[in-house]
C-alpha cells in the first residue's frame, strides 16, 4: 500500500542491486558511527557493510523478487513543504482509529479549484484546515494515517520548500515526491462524509482563554480519568471557567480560570484527550472556544483557515 523511494549521494564503484532485509540492515546502520561505508553484494544475495574496522554480513534475497516500484503519471500540482506540514499537524489527529470507519481512517485532501481543505474526522470530532491553493485544481482524495505518518517524516527531513503531488486517476495512487524523496501510496476508496453540513454558525456563547492555562487545566483534570469515566466538566459562568473531575475511586481535582465570556451560564463535559490533541498544535497565546449546549459540538477557530469540532460528553 506504501511506497517509500530515497536518493542517497554515493560514490558507485559498480552498479548494481542489492536487496536487504531492511528493519535489520536499518538497526545495524543506527549504530554504525562510521561516516563512510562499503557496501557489496557477495554471492548468493549476500550483503557485507565495511567501516574502519567495523565489519557486518547480511542475508538477503534477489531483487527480482522484490515488487514493482509504481510509476506515477497524471496531473501534478505543488504546495509549500511548510505549510501542508501544518496543515495535516494540525488535523490527522482527528482520523479514526476503527477499522469499521473504513473511509475515516484517512485524511481528505479536498482540492477546491482556489483553495485546499485538509480534513480529519472520527464522527466524535473534526479538524479542518484551509488554504489558497495555486494553480487551480479539483479533486478529493482520501490518504491512509499510516501514509500521513510517513508524509510527515520526509517533510522533516527535506531541506526543499516545495512537495510535489502526482495524481494517478487509474490505479487510485497518490506520490509525494521532493528533489530526493518520493512517497507513493494507495487511496482509500469511498465517500467521505459531508463535512461541511456540521459545521455551525459562530456562537454567541464564546469563551476567549489563554491556551498554554487551558491546556494545562484540562491536563490535570484528566489525571483522573478512568475508562468507565472519561468526561471533565467545564462549568462556564461570567468571566470564569471552572475545570474539574470527580472519580469516587481516585479523588477529585478543580481548578478555576479567569476567562473572558459574557453568554449564558453552562455546566458541559467533553472527553480531555480531545482536547489536549488539539490545543498542543496551537501556537496562539488566547483562542475562543464556542460552547452550543450540551448536546451540539464545542467550536474552536483560527482565523478563518482552521476549525476544530468536539462533541460533548455526558457526565456521570
Amino acid at each position: 500500500e506504501i511506497c517509500i523511494r530515497k536518493y542517497i549521494s554515493a560514490e558507485v564503484l559498480e552498479s548494481g542491486k542489492i536487496t536487504a532485509p531492511g528493519k535489520k540492515l536499518h538497526d545495524i546502520l543506527r549504530e554504525v558511527s562510521d561516516e563512510i561505508l562499503l557496501l557489496e553484494e557477495t554471492k548468493g544475495f549476500g550483503i557485507i557493510l565495511r567501516g574502519g574496522k567495523f565489519y557486518v554480513k547480511l542475508l538477503g534475497f534477489s531483487p527480482e523478487e522484490y515488487p514493482d516500484i509504481p510509476d506515477i503519471t497524471g496531473r501534478e500540482i505543488s504546495l509549500n513543504a511548510t505549510l501542508l506540514k501544518e496543515m495535516i499537524s494540525k488535523t490527522y489527529f482527528a482520523c479514526s482509529r476503527e477499522e469499521t470507519r473504513y473511509v475515516l481512517n484517512g485524511i481528505l485532501f479536498d482540492f477546491q479549484m482556489q483553495r485546499l481543505r485538509v480534513v480529519a474526522s472520527d464522527g466524535r470530532r473534526l479538524a479542518l484546515y484551509q488554504n489558497k491553493l495555486e494553480p487551480n485544481f479539483q479533486g478529493k482524495y482520501i490518504i491512509p494515517q499510516k501514509a500521513i505518518v510517513e508524509l510527515l517524516r520526509l517533510i522533516e527531513k527535506t531541506e526543499t520548500d516545495v512537495i510535489k503531488i502526482k495524481f494517478s486517476e487509474k490505479n487510485n495512487q497518490i506520490a509525494f515526491t521532493t528533489p530526493d524523496a518520493e512517497l507513493i501510496t494507495r487511496l482509500i476508496e469511498g465517500d467521505f462524509p459531508n463535512y461541511e453540513e456540521v459545521i455551525p454558525d459562530r456562537s454567541s456563547n464564546r469563551m476567549k482563554i489563554k491556551t498554554t492555562q487551558f491546556y494545562q487545566a484540562i491536563k490535570r483534570a484528566s489525571l483522573l480519568s478512568t475508562a468507565e469515566s472519561i468526561a471533565v466538566k467545564l462549568e462556564v459562568t461570567k468571566d470564569k471557567l471552572t475545570v474539574s473531575k470527580i472519580t469516587p475511586e481516585l479523588g477529585e481535582v478543580r481548578e478555576d480560570i479567569d476567562v473572558e465570556y459574557k453568554g449564558e451560564d453552562m455546566v458541559i463535559g467533553f472527553n480531555p484527550q480531545y482536547l489536549l490533541d488539539v490545543l498542543k498544535t496551537i501556537a496562539e497565546e488566547e483562542i475562543d472556544f464556542e460552547l452550543n449546549g450540551t448536546d451540539k459540538p464545542g467550536v474552536i477557530r483560527l482565523d478563518s483557515n482552521y476549525i476544530y469540532l468536539v462533541l460533548p460528553m455526558q457526565l456521570v
